[in-house]
C-alpha cells in the first residue's frame, strides 16, 4: 500500500516538474506582452478604453 502511494506521488511530482518546464519554454516563446495590447476593456456604452 506504501508502494503504491508513492509511486503515485512520484509520477505526479514528475508530470508537474515537466509541465512547469515546458511552460516555462513555452512562455520563453511567446511572452504576454505581445503585439496585441491586453488593456483594452469595454465600458457600458460598448465604447473601447485604451
Amino acid at each position: 500500500m506504501k508502494d503504491m502511494l508513492k509511486r503515485i506521488f512520484l509520477v505526479i511530482f514528475v508530470l508537474l516538474v515537466l509541465t512547469a518546464i515546458s511552460g516555462f519554454f513555452f512562455m520563453q516563446k511567446h511572452p504576454l506582452g505581445g503585439q496585441q495590447p491586453v488593456t483594452k476593456s469595454l465600458t457600458p456604452s460598448g465604447q473601447t478604453v485604451k
